[in-house]
């Protein structure tokens, strides 16, 4: 009789904790919802964060706030979002930044802090190719004319990212092997910091993305070579991708919401329903394409198999780093 009393309880007890969470996840949100932005302000993701975060509102219903949580290259707002309580009042901005640094930490035998699997999909926005850029009044016109001063000074020429193994540095390294030049690397804090370099001259050049990249090159600060992709961007037609020009390197960064394993689904549900509606929504397309990005989502199971593949091609760049790094 006892054992029945003790099984008749834990049933009910989860009844009542399946319905508690349903009843959450019809009401939800009922206060502001933290939106984690694991990279420095003034970047790309710091830019869309804050477009997706003053739209975002309208569908939820509540404000959505962005905290800069800089470091590690994302490290550690990443894992504080994954840390955070899975009831959907902490969301993470996500990027390829996640793949790229978990990828570098197993590829040298370290755990990671985390991984992708510590968080749910939400969706992505953007799926942005990277651009490279050279100061506004460098002597490189075209990327030709980069190309064979840098095989005629192996390894002087430098360029800046926004940190190890980050998104603005795994785009050289895929070109840098697509061409066989060698390259000089000076990791920054950030996007806005890398930026500030290029226009500041002290590197010869970057990847950075259309968001933060096509502003200055307008107000004649920088000057883009090339697009490192597979096809031109409708905002700047008139500067080829890499591909056109016979180089075999394409990077594409993506930036989405991801929020924290285990949160219920009806939460889930409803943040993703929400965030299709951010990327449709005119407002939000207009933040985006005005800087000369585009809008490009994904839902979360179409997200889930970009990242799965993604995760395979950086793992292989990452075990050829490693080897290289050995040998000096």
């Amino acid at each position: 009789m006892k054992n029945f009393i003790s099984i008749v309880s834990v049933i009910v007890v989860l009844v009542l904790s399946i319905a508690n969470v349903f009843v959450e996840a019809a009401d939800y949100p009922t206060k502001p919802i933290t939106l984690i932005n694991p990279m420095p302000p003034g970047g790309t993701l710091d830019l869309q964060a804050r477009a997706y975060a003053s739209v975002a509102e309208k569908y939820l219903g509540q404000p959505v706030v962005v905290v800069n949580k800089p470091g590690a290259t994302g490290m550690v707002g990443g894992l504080a979002g994954a840390q955070a309580a899975p009831d959907g009042y902490t969301l993470t901005v996500g990027s390829v930044n996640f793949t790229n640094t978990v990828e570098w930490e197993i590829a040298n035998g370290r755990k990671p802090p985390f991984t992708r699997h510590d968080f749910i999909s939400i969706g992505s926005f953007t799926m942005s190719p990277t651009l490279f850029i050279v100061p506004y009044d460098s002597p490189y016109k075209t990327l030709s004319d980069f190309m064979n001063d840098a095989k005629s000074k192996p390894g002087q020429l430098a360029y800046c990212s926004g940190g190890l193994y980050g998104m603005s540095h795994l785009p050289i390294e895929i070109f840098a092997r697509a061409t066989g030049l060698k390259l000089r690397h000076v990791p920054y804090s950030g996007g806005g910091p890398c930026l500030s370099a290029v226009v500041g001259k002290h590197v010869d050049f970057a990847c950075q993305y259309p968001p933060t990249s096509l502003p200055l090159a307008r107000g004649n600060k920088l000057r883009v070579l090339a697009v490192v992709g597979s096809k031109r961007l409708k905002s700047i037609p008139d500067i080829p991708a890499v591909k056109e020009l016979g180089i075999d390197a394409e990077y594409y960064g993506w930036v989405g919401i991801m929020a924290p394993k285990n949160t219920p689904m009806p939460i889930v549900e409803k943040l993703r329903e929400a965030t299709k509606k951010v990327a449709e929504d005119k407002s939000f397309i207009d933040m985006i394409e005005k800087p000369g990005d585009e809008v490009f989502f994904l839902n979360g199971d179409e997200l889930d198999k970009w990242m799965e593949k993604e995760s395979k091609i950086i793992a292989a760049i990452d075990a050829e780093l490693v080897k290289e790094a050995a040998k000096k």
